[in-house]
């Protein structure tokens, strides 16, 4: 019984073993398109890391530059703020010095920017150096007689000379005939009622600036004043001399307008046209 037993079992495990290795060995290989399918996922997954990999990368880089960004923006920003700084304690420390006021340094130096504002400005429409020069010739001559008129001791002229007036009224009446025939003057290009209005503000100017005078100023003040009256006039003389002598549109017009490129173009697509007729030919 035992041999029986023994010898049913050996057939049976040993027909088993080569079955199930038969079994195993007929599996198919996958085939071309499954293997296509498996390459096309893995090559997919593969990219899909890189992108996600570049979007991560990218992403921190943009980080970076928008915090590079707003550094460098507020260092421009304070380096602007340090010229603005410079430039009007520059103005107040001269005019401290210069004029003995801080107030004097922020007057001229205020009437000293715009009057570059305004001569730029003119000097994009038709200001050339020579007009510039003429004008500030002319601002010069002003405020050296407003500065003149201020230096005047007329306390000591009236004192010393019995048969004038009170140094008030002889400031005054100095103020009106000097600064009004200096406006007369400045306006005669211009005619007979412009010559008038500018008597009469030049009048009314040479009234306070006498009244200033009368109580002795001194030299900084006075200086300080002439060159207010300088950088004053300056811009006026200049726009003047641009707009008397009239603006040339035309040639304005060509500095800003490409017009030789736009005749050029429309021969060459005339000439296109003439070689190559837009309608039939009758």
């Amino acid at each position: 019984m035992a041999d029986r037993s023994s010898s049913n079992d050996s057939p049976g495990s040993a027909a088993g073993g080569p079955a199930a290795a038969q079994d195993a060995s007929e599996t198919p290989p996958p085939g071309l398109g499954e293997q296509f399918g498996r390459t096309r996922a893995a090559l997919f997954s593969l990219v899909r890391s890189h992108v996600n990999l570049a979007r991560a990368e990218f992403s921190e880089i943009a980080d970076e530059v928008k915090r590079a960004a707003a550094l460098g923006g507020i260092a421009l920003l304070l380096l602007f703020l340090t010229g603005i700084l410079v430039v009007v304690g520059l103005l107040l420390f001269l005019g401290e010095t210069i004029f003995g006021s801080i107030g004097w340094g922020l007057l001229d130096g205020a009437e000293l920017l715009l009057c570059a504002v305004v001569l730029l400005l003119l000097a994009i429409i038709d200001l050339s150096p020579a007009r510039a020069l003429m004008a500030f010739v002319v601002a010069l001559g002003v405020g050296l007689v407003v500065a003149g008129l201020l230096l005047v001791d007329w306390s000591y002229i009236s004192h010393h000379n019995s048969g004038l007036p009170d140094a008030i009224v002889l400031a005054v009446a100095a103020g009106v005939l000097v600064i009004g025939a200096l406006g007369a003057v400045l306006a005669s290009p211009f005619g007979r009622w412009p010559v008038t209005a500018a008597f009469v503000v030049g009048a009314v100017v040479g009234i306070l600036l006498g009244l200033l005078a009368s109580a002795g100023p001194g030299p900084r003040v006075a200086s300080a004043m002439g060159v207010a009256f300088l950088l004053l006039f300056w811009p006026i003389v200049a726009a003047v001399l641009v707009f008397r002598h009239g603006i040339d549109t035309a040639k304005l017009k060509s500095r800003f307008v490409p017009e030789q490129t736009i005749a050029t173009t429309k021969e060459t697509i005339e000439w296109v046209r003439e070689q190559m007729p837009l309608g039939p030919k009758s």
